[in-house]
């Protein structure tokens, strides 16, 4: 597996570093990432701590490895350094544990499309784009006027 996640981030321009990645407890890495949420950097957070664990080889379990990487986003270092030591956003990281495990998620990674479709595990790009096409095609109800007359449809019902 891990050759074949190598080889998938090779192609993507991502040189894996397995062999420096530390096992560690990531409970707080968690929490940074709702922090990240308040200001709306999660996306960053997450690539950012990915980066760290599995191509920097960082210890994304260590707080002033945390606080640098919050930093390095823009987060004030006495408000991410708050978070570390509180029990502020516990209880979200904890729900999201929950969720996880009341979904069959033991692993990662592990997406959810549209809340109706799984993806376990590295897959190639083409599983993702057909996985994500067909969800696109059963959710999305395409805007459409057929008629040339004004009278449209959409996902709430249709005017005429």
């Amino acid at each position: 597996m891990i050759g074949q996640v190598s080889q998938m981030g090779k192609d993507a321009g991502i040189e894996f570093n397995f062999e420096k990645a530390l096992i560690t407890n990531t409970f707080s890495s968690h929490k940074l990432l709702h922090l990240a949420k308040k200001y709306k950097l999660a996306d960053k957070m997450e690539e950012a701590l990915f980066i760290a664990h599995f191509v920097d080889g960082r210890n994304v379990g260590d707080r002033d490895t945390l606080i640098s990487i919050a930093q390095s986003l823009g987060l004030d270092k006495d408000e991410v350094q708050q978070v570390l030591v509180s029990e502020e956003f516990d209880n979200d990281v904890q729900n999201d544990i929950s969720e996880a495990g009341s979904q069959g998620i033991s692993g990662v990674p592990f997406f959810i499309l549209n809340g109706k479709y799984s993806v376990s595990g590295a897959q190639p790009v083409d599983f993702f784009v057909s996985a994500l096409q067909q969800t696109y095609d059963e959710t999305v109800f395409p805007l459409k006027n057929l008629s040339g007359d004004g009278n449209s449809c959409d996902a709430d019902g249709c005017s005429i």
